[in-house]
């Protein structure tokens, strides 16, 4: 079966479930929200802004769910991949890249499943907003909304890129991922002009979301943080500076002139409007919330839950590729180690239920998009540009922030800046997900495994695209 006929038939097949999850995701309480009816009259339940609202509240539970970034795309799968974790029995299947296992096909089909399941919920939504124009919204909201689907949109395909096809300097010509805006078939394109379409779609959305978003307008919406649509509240959505996050990932995986410089334009707007800032101090807030440019809410205490399941349950522990110990010897103070115990063996505490959203009762968030990784893309991005004076500005600011070192000036070829990157990247994203996507993006033949060795990466950056 070809990858569009894939695609579609999912389509057809989620047509239902999808708005059933679009609308029924309360008020009240819009982390526990399921399918209630096999018809939906859209009609009579899109007639206000606020159901319009609720359905864009239920395709962000669809991705803090297990199979998606509440477990499989974070702490509970793609971390393994990075070789952070010595993983139990279970687990090493994902950890040793064994595509062919039943858990690890099982988690490929899932989140190829989920996330075009996502990916439609965001279409259909778009087609509702624009179709519905007798609903009455504030000014300015419903273009919001259509720009921040758009870029959230771009997003999710751009994901599933990173999982389902190589780096896009490796093979740029490889085609699986089929870009959907609509039940019919779409081109299929390969994976540079793939990335390109998804670069250009968030292009356009950051122009919108910059008029219309409230964490640039400073105008709010809607009174119920609910809803999302206050500018302290935007950080739980995909919002503008979330956007530029992302497109900064997105230019700086195409490898050429223009994406790095594209990436650290991006990069630079986040930076310099310094909207967030690196925490000083934790308390509660083992998750630094306060850095997130986007972070998923979990399903209740969820995240907590596997957290505990992996590392008090099942004992995992951190892997010599973390190498807390030497980190702990040339950085004492780093505030990222209030994520491990004292020991050093374990992350438990970073989403351990009593670490909460800054100021709330809320457990930890899921990270998205961090201002660590925008300082870590404009560093890599200026060190392919050869401008190793850009790369040591970025470096500097961010290991000064995470911990008091505040020079360095032992740092001088561009293999020494490289070398450090990827150590502030295993640091930095633990219990994340994100490192491993480091690796494939720096398309390295081989890395630190959790064994004390090395893996020959050949042929393992890449999952294999379910079949049925």
């Amino acid at each position: 079966m070809s990858a569009g006929k894939i695609h579609l038939s999912l389509y057809k097949k989620y047509y239902i479930i999808a708005l059933a999850l679009l609308l029924f995701s309360s008020c009240s309480d819009w982390f526990d929200v399921a399918p209630k009816e096999e018809y939906i009259d859209e009609e009579a339940l899109f007639s206000s802004e606020s159901a319009f609202r609720n359905a864009m509240n239920g395709i962000y539970t669809e991705l803090r769910g297990r199979d998606l970034y509440g477990g499989n795309l974070t702490l509970g799968g793609v971390e393994f991949m990075g070789q952070t974790f010595v993983p139990d029995e279970a687990l090493k299947p994902v950890a040793d890249f064994n595509y062919q296992s039943a858990l690890v096909q099982g988690m490929a089909e899932s989140v190829w499943e989920k996330m075009y399941h996502a990916i439609y919920s965001c279409n259909n939504l778009t087609r509702l907003l624009q179709k519905k124009t007798d609903v009455v919204f504030v000014e300015g909201s419903r273009e919001m909304m259509l720009a921040e689907l758009k870029a959230l949109r771009a997003t999710l395909h751009y994901e599933l890129v990173r999982l389902f096809h190589p780096q896009v300097t490796a093979n740029a010509d490889f085609k699986g991922v089929v870009w959907m805006e609509s039940t019919t078939a779409e081109p299929v394109l390969s994976n540079r002009e793939l990335v390109t379409k998804i670069v250009l779609e968030l292009t356009g959305a950051i122009g919108e979301l910059k008029k219309y978003d409230p964490v640039t307008t400073r105008v709010s919406y809607n009174s119920d943080a609910l809803f999302g649509t206050n500018s302290a509240d935007r950080v739980w959505k995909m919002n503008y500076y979330a956007a530029l996050g992302v497109k900064a990932r997105a230019s700086l995986s195409l490898g050429t002139a223009a994406g790095y410089t594209d990436a650290r334009a991006c990069a630079d707007a986040v930076i310099d409007d310094g909207y967030f800032a690196f925490a000083t101090t934790a308390g509660t807030d083992l998750g630094f919330s306060a850095e997130h440019l986007w972070g998923l809410a979990p399903a209740d205490t969820d995240f907590s839950e596997l957290s505990d399941e992996l590392f008090v349950d099942r004992g995992i522990v951190l892997s010599g590729v973390a190498d807390a110990v030497s980190w702990k010897a040339g950085a004492a103070d780093d505030l990222r180690f209030k994520w491990l115990t004292t020991d050093l063996t374990s992350m438990s505490p970073k989403y351990a239920a009593t670490s909460l959203v800054k100021d709330t009762e809320t457990p930890a968030r899921i990270a998205m998009v961090k201002l660590g990784e925008i300082y870590l893309i404009a560093a890599e991005a200026a060190l392919e540009q050869n401008d190793l004076a850009g790369t040591y500005g970025y470096l500097s600011t961010f290991v000064t922030k995470r911990f008091s070192r505040t020079t360095l000036t032992e740092l001088s070829t561009a293999e020494e800046f490289r070398a450090e990157i990827c150590t502030q990247y295993v640091r930095e994203f633990l219990g994340e997900g994100q490192l491993f996507y480091a690796y494939k993006r720096w398309n390295l033949s081989s890395i630190p495994s959790y064994t004390g060795g090395s893996v020959d990466m050949t042929n393992k950056y890449t999952w294999i695209i379910p079949t049925n």
